[in-house]
């Protein structure tokens, strides 16, 4: 979370790596939390346009990346909006539309027949199976 302020500076150091608008809401990908996350630990980053997967993984190209797509039938997604009443089901729909595939993503999984926590899991073991390092080299 950012306020205006930090997020006007962070883009005139160019730190801004992905930003998106909406639901109403701005969502941003910036340099410093992502290296900060990436020195620590195995980040999760949420991007749901291909642009930002492409964006994200070649600002910090000695990164490890694993990419996934989590998916899931339109109808499936439209009951999950609704549960969710956001009030805006027919724009979720409507990026759900607009979403691309990732076909050269390393793990793929459909949401409806795979859990949540059965998810997590598998790609826990994807991550540790790859073997690569997932730290960025200095």
């Amino acid at each position: 979370m950012a306020d205006e302020t930090t997020l006007d500076q962070l883009r005139r150091r160019g730190d801004v790596i992905w930003e998106n608008h909406r639901y109403g809401a701005r969502y941003v990908v910036d340099r410093p939390f992502l290296a900060q996350q990436l020195s620590a630990a195995v980040p999760v980053v949420h991007l749901g346009q291909r642009p930002a997967v492409a964006a994200v993984t070649t600002a910090v190209p000695d990164a490890s990346w694993w990419v996934v797509y989590l998916w899931c039938p339109r109808d499936v997604a439209e009951r999950r909006i609704v549960a969710r009443h956001t009030g805006d089901t027919d724009a979720r729909l409507r990026a759900w539309d607009d979403t691309e595939p990732l076909p050269d993503a390393d793990l793929t999984i459909d949401t409806a027949e795979v859990s949540p926590h059965a998810a997590a899991e598998r790609i826990h073991r994807h991550v540790l199976a790859d073997g690569r390092s997932t730290v960025p080299h200095a």
